[in-house]
């Protein structure tokens, strides 16, 4: 395989003025408002060597000679594309692909060298935008792949992706009209394919089934491509479902994103082992704010929502729906660890959370509130955080996104924060 390094062309002089003057105009913006964690005291931690190993079991999974391509779409799946991009240069890695461009710009902006691949979203009339930023973007039409070329500086080529639809049906050239979509554009002025890929997610025992067929016919396209000389340098279909369940196909490259991030793809357990990857999101907590005594008889909630009939100690911290947290799931009973010791949750409210501090008795204004992580011997896992709250791993993860101030831990890295 070509190295991808050397096929997608870095940024021109025009595209790093424009990404270096994106990144202070960011910079800037994030300075507005910034407050102490003592202010407002609500965090996440991304742990970066849970990242690390995660993708050290990807590659053993692939084996040699497959390269990966890391998914930061949607922010990274929520654990921020800049920093978890700068955790993963020098990595050796195909490239980044998004379908953010202010996120693939400030990528950009951090004078990283790994390919930036934008996945399909843009109409022709933004090819030049994304050609002008450095960026390799995804054709899925010959408007858009007409527009890139034009968009190429004088003498050069302007580097594309081609996504094709091998039965998933929403996105990219249907699968039987690729092979001719790839001998126009080989013969297109001005534009370079520098890759072809495909996507067939799957969450359980028969989406495998399906999977499987899917990427023999991509396979069988591959192959006719590589018998006609016309095989992009990458090709890939591969992702984290087919990865985990040991799927193997022709293309030279996977893209990961659940994988990656420690999260699974499935609906079913059964499908795969996920024993080997964890969930780069470590910890998610808060502080108490307040701690009060309320004696057998008084009312803590409107009208007793609560349900409390005795005397009750209880805890305030501020975290509520505002940072991401949900109301909790009918039936369910979600807890939060103080002191190294399970605390009942009694409400969740816009922007606080109310605990019941029966059984904590020294527990003090300043204590920390873990909803994720671990304290001591007790510990509560990303999975069981989600499912009081009646998400999937992944929607846990985007909705406390962005909500709250992110701090970046790893072995020779130190921590971080943004």
């Amino acid at each position: 395989m070509t190295n991808p390094k050397a096929i997608a062309p870095g940024p021109s002089m025009k595209a790093r003025a424009a990404n270096a003057k994106f990144e202070l105009d960011w910079r800037r913006s994030g300075e507005v408002g910034r407050m102490s964690d003592a202010a407002h005291p609500a965090w996440a931690v991304y742990d970066l060597d849970r990242l690390h190993a995660n993708l050290a079991a990807i590659r053993r999974r692939c084996g040699p000679g497959r390269s990966v391509i890391a998914a930061l779409k949607g922010n990274a799946y929520g654990h921020g594309a800049a920093p978890v991009a700068r955790a993963l240069e020098g990595e050796g890695l195909a490239a980044f692909m998004t379908g953010s461009f202010d996120e693939a710009r400030r990528i950009r902006s951090e004078g990283l060298r790994t390919p930036v691949v934008m996945f399909a979203g843009a109409l022709p009339e933004g090819m030049a935008d994304l050609v002008g930023a450095g960026l390799v973007p995804t054709v899925v039409d010959r408007a858009g792949a007409e527009a890139a070329a034009r968009a190429a500086a004088p003498g050069e080529m302007a580097p594309v992706f081609v996504k094709v639809d091998a039965g998933l049906g929403r996105l990219g050239v249907p699968l039987e009209e690729a092979e001719t979509f790839l001998v126009d554009l080989a013969a297109m002025p001005g534009l370079e394919v520098q890759g072809l890929y495909t996507h067939l997610p799957f969450g359980d025992a028969r989406g495998r089934d399906w999977a499987e067929q899917r990427f023999a016919a991509f396979d069988a396209l591959l192959a006719r491509l590589e018998a006609r000389g016309l095989a992009p340098p990458v090709t890939q279909a591969g992702a984290s479902a087919s990865v985990a369940a040991g799927l193997s196909d022709r293309g030279n490259a996977v893209c990961v994103g659940h994988l990656l991030y420690g999260l699974s793809p499935f609906s079913e357990t059964s499908v795969a082992d996920l024993s080997e990857y964890r969930p780069v999101l470590a910890e998610v907590g808060s502080r108490l704010v307040q701690v009060s005594n309320h004696p057998q008889g008084s009312d803590i909630a409107i009208a007793g929502s609560y349900g409390i009939r005795h005397g009750r100690r209880t805890g305030v911290a501020p975290v509520g729906a505002a940072q991401g947290l949900a109301r909790p799931a009918p039936g369910s009973r979600p807890e939060a660890l103080i002191r190294g010791r399970r605390v009942p949750i009694l409400a969740v409210s816009l922007e606080h959370l109310t605990l019941d501090l029966t059984d904590v008795e020294e527990a003090e204004a300043g204590d920390a509130v873990l909803l994720l992580g671990r304290d001591k011997e007790a510990e509560i896992g990303l999975g069981e955080l989600a499912a009081w709250f009646g998400m999937r791993e992944l929607d846990a993860v985007l909705a406390l996104s962005g909500r709250l101030a992110a701090h970046y831990r790893g072995a020779a890295r130190g921590a971080t924060r943004i």
